[in-house]
């Protein structure tokens, strides 16, 4: 049992996990006109050297990421697709090998209108109406 743990040890010095929290992207909305949501995603990264090349990870999953409508990314389906195509791309595009993916929070970040912002501080009574 000894030899088996001292020969498989090395294996798991290789596996890193790289942690990106508050990831932020504009996304393309499928309404049209070129409207833009924003979404926010953090995730867990495992593979070998992915916190010594972050940059490239983070490379990665900006064009990859840019490549789905925001509506995409909130269903089941889309985030299993930007998993893969991030391993995917990894790889092809710059070597690293990504052994999983983790989605902790995937969320759009509604940026309020100031028209918005304007009948919230009518609700509350903090302006007057005109």
């Amino acid at each position: 049992m000894r030899l088996l743990v001292l020969f498989f040890f090395p294996f798991f010095l290789w596996g890193q996990t790289l942690m990106l929290q508050g990831f932020e992207s504009d996304l393309y909305s499928k309404k049209g006109n070129f409207e833009t949501l924003k979404i926010s995603i953090d995730l867990m990264i495992e593979g070998r050297y992915v916190e010594e090349e972050s940059f490239k990870v983070v490379d990665a999953l900006n064009v990859v990421i840019g490549s789905f409508f925001a509506e995409d990314l909130l269903t089941s389906k889309g985030k299993e697709s930007l998993k893969q195509t991030l391993v995917t791309f990894a790889a092809k595009q710059h070597g690293i090998d990504i052994d999983a993916v983790y989605i902790h929070a995937l969320r759009l970040v509604k940026n309020p209108t100031v028209e918005e912002i304007i009948e919230a501080f009518k609700r509350e009574g903090l302006c007057a109406p005109r």
